[in-house]
C-alpha cells in the first residue's frame, strides 16, 4: 500500500496514527535489534544490513526467525448451526411433550450416531485468498453472515454444528492450528477485553515481554522491548495516555478509539500471523474509525499479516486502504476481489452507484430494492435477491478467477514449505 500524500485529518478531527511514520518506525526498530547476515558484523558495525534481505537468506538457510510466511485460504466454506425456529417457552406439559417427541424419533439415538440434529445452513460456499501482507473487507448488513464467518476463519468453531469447506493457513489446518499454533491465528471480537486496572504503558510492556524473540534472532533482549514500547505508543497515538487505566464498562479509563488502538498495539505485539476483527469500529466516531483502520495497514504492511475485518459504515477512506473486498448478503457470497473492482462488476448488472454514496455503502444496499438504482432498462434484468446475485457470481469470470487464485496459493503454499517453516520455528 503506498500513499503519497496522508491526510492529517478526518471531518475536522485530528489523525493520530500514520501509515508512513509508523512503517518508518518499524523498520528501524526492526534493522537495529536484528542481528546481521555475517557473524561477527554487529561487531563490526555493518552500516548497510537489511532486514528484508536478511530474512530471505535466513529462510532460504534455517527457516524464518520472527517474520512468519502465512496467508490465509478457504474454498467452497459452509457452516451449519443450530435450527431454533422450534423452540417455545416451556411449560408444565412440556417435559411429557419432549418424551413423547422423543420416543417417536428413537430417543435421539439416529442423531448421536450420524451427529445430525436440527441444523440451519448459516453460510453457503464461500472461497477466497488473503495472501501475506493484504487486508479483507467484509462488508454486509447486519444479520448477514459477516460474525459468522469471521468467527470460522478466526477458528473459532465450538459454536457451531458443522464446517464444510477447507480452511488453511499457511498451508496448516484448522485442527492442526488449534492443537499446535493457536496462538498465529487471533480472532478479536467487538468488544475489546482488557485488564482494565492496568495502565496502556503496563498493558503493552506485558505484550511485548511475553513474545520478545529468543537471543537467535535478537542483539539485546532488553533493549528491543523498551524500544518496541515506546514505538508502539509513538506509532498508534498512545504516548498522551500511556500512564492511564485501559478501563471498561465499570471503570473509566482511556477512551473507545483509544482502547481499539490499544488491542492493535497488543497484536502487533503479540505477532499473531492472521489477524480477525469483527466490526470494531462500532462506537468510534469517523476519525478514530481511520486511526484504527490505519493502525491494521501498518501491521500489514511492516509485518505482512494477513488482516481480515468487518467493519460497518466504512467511509471511502477507510475503503481505499483495504486490498480486497467480500460482499455478504443472507449467508451467500455475492462478490470477493479487489477494491477497485467490486463496484465495476455491480454496474454491470445494471445498478449504478450515485456520486454522493461510498462504495461500502452501495455494496451492502445491493438487495434494498427501495434504496438501491437501477440502470435504465434493467429494471427487469438487473438481481434483485441475494439469491439472484449469488447466482450471477458463480456463473461470473470472475468468481472463476477467483477459484483458479485461491488453487494457484494453495498449491503455493504447499510448495514454499511454508507448514515446515512454521513447525521448525515452533
Amino acid at each position: 500500500f503506498s500513499d503519497d500524500v496522508e491526510a492529517l485529518q478526518s471531518f475536522g478531527e485530528p489523525l493520530h496514527v500514520s501509515i508512513s511514520r509508523g512503517t518508518t518506525r518499524f523498520q528501524t526498530i526492526q534493522r537495529a535489534h536484528s542481528r546481521p547476515t555475517q557473524p561477527g558484523g554487529e561487531e563490526a558495525g555493518q552500516a548497510d544490513f537489511d532486514l528484508q534481505t536478511w530474512l530471505r537468506g535466513r529462510q532460504e538457510r534455517a527457516g524464518p526467525p520472527f517474520a512468519k510466511r502465512f496467508g490465509l485460504v478457504f474454498d467452497d466454506l459452509s457452516v451449519y448451526g443450530s435450527d431454533v425456529s422450534n423452540s417455545h417457552i416451556s411449560t408444565l406439559i412440556t417435559p411429557v411433550w419432549k418424551m413423547i417427541k422423543s420416543s417417536v424419533r428413537g430417543f435421539g439415538i439416529p442423531q448421536l450416531l450420524t451427529g445430525l440434529g436440527a441444523q440451519r445452513q448459516i453460510l453457503r460456499g464461500f472461497s477466497g485468498e488473503v495472501k501475506e501482507g493484504e487486508m479483507l473487507l467484509v462488508l454486509g448488513r447486519p444479520g448477514a453472515g459477516c460474525s459468522t464467518l469471521l468467527r470460522v476463519l478466526g477458528n473459532h468453531r465450538a459454536s457451531y454444528k458443522r464446517v464444510i469447506g477447507t480452511v488453511s493457513y499457511g498451508g496448516l489446518t484448522a485442527s492442526e492450528v488449534r492443537r499446535h499454533y493457536r496462538g498465529e491465528v487471533a480472532y478479536n471480537q467487538e468488544d475489546d477485553t482488557h485488564y482494565p486496572t492496568l495502565t496502556v504503558r503496563r498493558t503493552l510492556d506485558f505484550a511485548v515481554t511475553c513474545k520478545t524473540p529468543s537471543s537467535q534472532v535478537l542483539r539485546d533482549a532488553s533493549a528491543y522491548q523498551r524500544d518496541m514500547l515506546a514505538m508502539l505508543l509513538d506509532v498508534y497515538g498512545l504516548q498522551g495516555c500511556a500512564d492511564t487505566v485501559v478501563g471498561d464498562a465499570f471503570l473509566r479509563g482511556v477512551s473507545g478509539g483509544e482502547r481499539k488502538r490499544v488491542s492493535i498495539a497488543e497484536q502487533v505485539a503479540a505477532g499473531a500471523a492472521v489477524e480477525v476483527w469483527d466490526g470494531s469500529t462500532r462506537g468510534l466516531d469517523a476519525s478514530s474509525a481511520l486511526d484504527y483502520v490505519r493502525s491494521l495497514r501498518i501491521s500489514a504492511d511492516v509485518l505482512q499479516k494477513a488482516v481480515v475485518a468487518a467493519i460497518y459504515q466504512a467511509s471511502e477512506s477507510i475503503y481505499r486502504l483495504f486490498d480486497k473486498v467480500l460482499v455478504v448478503d443472507d449467508g451467500r457470497q455475492l462478490f470477493f476481489g479487489s477494491t477497485r473492482d467490486a463496484v465495476k462488476y455491480f454496474e454491470r448488472l445494471g445498478l449504478v452507484k450515485p456520486p454522493r454514496q461510498t462504495s461500502s455503502d452501495f455494496l451492502t444496499g445491493l438487495t434494498r430494492l427501495g434504496e438501491r438504482r437501477v440502470r435504465p432498462g434493467w429494471e427487469q434484468k438487473a438481481p434483485r435477491s441475494a439469491e439472484e446475485f449469488e447466482r450471477a457470481w458463480l456463473a461470473s469470470a470472475e468468481r472463476q478467477a477467483v477459484v483458479d487464485e485461491v488453487q494457484a496459493f494453495a498449491e503455493q503454499q504447499q510448495h514454499d514449505g511454508r507448514r515446515d517453516e512454521l513447525r521448525n520455528f515452533v
